[in-house]
């Protein structure tokens, strides 16, 4: 495999990694408080629109740091 597949590969395991890190640390950021009388479909729209917006966050980040 050439090196630069091989990072590819890399790159795919470890956003598989950190998709799920990302998930964990939404599901802890939302057992406050102010969440618990999510329910239902109202906690996954909050899960998903948090993660969202954390991975949004990251891309602009690093892309900014790359300019």
């Amino acid at each position: 495999m050439s090196y630069t597949k091989e990072l590819d590969h890399k790159a795919k395991m470890v956003t598989e990694e950190i998709i799920k890190e990302i998930y964990n640390q939404c599901d802890w950021a939302l057992d406050d408080d102010d969440f618990q009388n999510l329910e239902g479909n109202q906690f996954n729209e909050a899960h998903s629109y948090l993660m969202s917006n954390v991975a949004r966050l990251i891309a602009n980040k690093l892309l900014i740091k790359k300019l």
